[in-house]
């Protein structure tokens, strides 16, 4: 187990499924009714880490993602239940995917479960559990397959690290901007707009 754990990168134990056991898992065990959101790496299924913070901070993003591609209509964004084929044996879920339609065989929507497409940016959020060494590997994995930029936040020190290659990166502070540049052209939101709270507007009075 202490080989497996360092080849994942470091990870928690009680994130590595030992039912099938390791080094067995398919495909088919993924996204079964009983089964947490995991990541499939060389037969091993890895729980996909998870927090409340982290959700939010995912689906701020994701939905103005979202709003911009629809509106200009360039491709498809996925949430954190999305899988995507990276290779044979190693299927992956960004918490945020954005994947132009040229990147679709044909320029179509595919059916199956799993995607074997390129995505031209993932974003990762980063939850207590991850390991830098995870999400290194997850990146060259990535970056290996096609994709050309890709965003890492970290909710605790509100910053992000903007990946052009799986090794070469910028960290922004808070007052920075997420740009989605040539991958996502037009596509810009301040890193304070996702780390901010929302509060309950008052109720004006009568």
């Amino acid at each position: 187990m202490a080989e497996l754990v360092d080849r994942l990168g470091g990870i928690p134990t009680e994130r590595i499924r030992t039912t099938p056991l390791p080094g067995t898992a398919t495909e088919a065990d993924l996204n079964t009714p009983e089964e947490a959101l995991c990541d499939l790496i060389d037969g091993n299924l890895v729980v996909k880490a998870t927090g409340r913070a982290e959700s939010f901070i995912g689906a701020n993003l994701l939905a103005r993602m979202w709003n911009h591609v629809e509106s200009a209509n360039t491709g498809v964004v996925l949430g954190g239940d999305g899988y995507i084929r990276l290779k044979q044996g190693v299927v992956r879920i960004p918490d945020a995917t954005f994947i132009p339609w040229e990147s679709f065989p044909d320029g179509e929507f595919p059916d199956e479960a799993f995607w074997t497409v390129a995505p031209s940016l993932v974003v990762e959020v980063l939850s207590p559990t991850n390991t830098t060494q995870e999400i290194d590997r997850k990146l060259a994995e990535f970056f290996a397959a096609g994709c050309r930029l890709a965003w890492v936040i970290d909710p605790p020190t509100k910053t992000a690290k903007v990946y052009t290659l799986a090794k070469r990166f910028k960290v922004l502070d808070e007052t920075g901007v997420l740009d989605g540049g040539r991958v996502l052209p037009g596509f810009a939101v301040p890193l304070a707009d996702l780390f901010a709270r929302p509060t309950k507007p008052k109720r004006k009075g009568r």
